[in-house]
């Protein structure tokens, strides 16, 4: 399984788009997997509210995904090179930070 983090408005136009794509000046989509979906997370949307964790298929992605190491860190992370069909999230949960601004892995997708 893949993890992509994003705001509920990136959600909704990636519905309307039918795609989830990069970021602006990316070349790729950031996912995670369950191991290292916190690290993502603390980094990149520390103490941020209105998210969600969308749990991909990695057999739906139609381009190459890439399993890359992080400068600085013994970590790797999947990259999508393109964009994601919607057709591939499997499910869609709320990812709220905790008090001090972490976050947890919602238990459903914990025991997956």
């Amino acid at each position: 399984m893949l993890l992509h983090i994003i705001t509920t408005a990136g959600w909704a136009a990636a519905q309307s788009a039918g795609v989830i794509t990069p970021n602006d000046g990316d070349e790729f989509v950031h996912c995670s997997d369950r191991g290292v979906v916190h690290v993502s997370a603390g980094k990149f949307f520390h103490g941020q509210s209105g998210l969600l964790l969308l749990v991909i298929d990695p057999k739906l992605v139609e381009v190459p995904v890439r399993w890359e190491p992080v400068a600085d860190s013994p970590l790797w992370f999947p990259h999508v090179y393109g964009p994601i069909l919607v057709t591939a999230v499997t499910e869609v949960h709320e990812f709220p930070s905790e008090r001090d601004g972490s976050f947890v892995l919602p238990q459903a997708v914990a025991v997956l």
